[in-house]
């Protein structure tokens, strides 16, 4: 059991400070818009642009033009003449009424986790009931893993 919770921890830690040393970064998706490629409560780990090319098909986060602060992820569905780039989530009808500037962009798509921004789109949302019944559920066990190899480890000789 302790070579595994280590394992975990040693995969979390990795996963964690690799992609950041590459530039990557990661949010909490807030909306079911890219349903069922991203659902909400997911996080979503995103490369920086670089020497990628923005083309028809490719799901890249980027500010959103009608509230500074927040970012969005959709897929690009066509390049304007422009250069600008149109957007839509994969569960939306219709595409975004504002193209993208292509600076705007902040990021392409690699990578999803499923569930782990549950807690912080619980907290946005005001669903402090599930916190409350979540945090313990998760706490007991480990307080009860970290008790039980405390007390092996005073019966062992010295």
């Amino acid at each position: 059991m302790t070579r595994i919770l280590l394992a975990a921890v040693g995969v979390l830690l990795v996963c964690g400070t690799v992609p950041a040393r590459l530039g990557w970064s990661s949010s909490v998706v807030i909306s079911g818009s890219m349903s069922p490629l991203v659902e909400a409560g997911d996080v979503v780990v995103t490369a920086p642009v670089g020497g990628s090319p923005l083309r028809e098909g490719r799901v890249i986060r980027f500010h959103d033009p009608r509230r500074p602060g927040r970012y969005v992820l959709h897929r690009i569905v066509r390049v304007a003449g422009d250069g600008r780039l149109v957007t839509k989530g994969d569960a939306n009808r219709i595409a975004d009424a504002t193209p993208v500037p292509a600076e705007t962009v902040t990021g392409v798509w690699r990578l999803r986790v499923p569930y782990l921004g549950l807690p912080v789109l619980w907290w946005i949302e005001g669903g402090y009931r599930r916190l409350v019944v979540t945090a313990p559920a998760l706490l007991v066990p480990l307080l009860w893993w970290l008790w039980s190899r405390s007390r092996r480890s005073d019966r062992r000789p010295s």
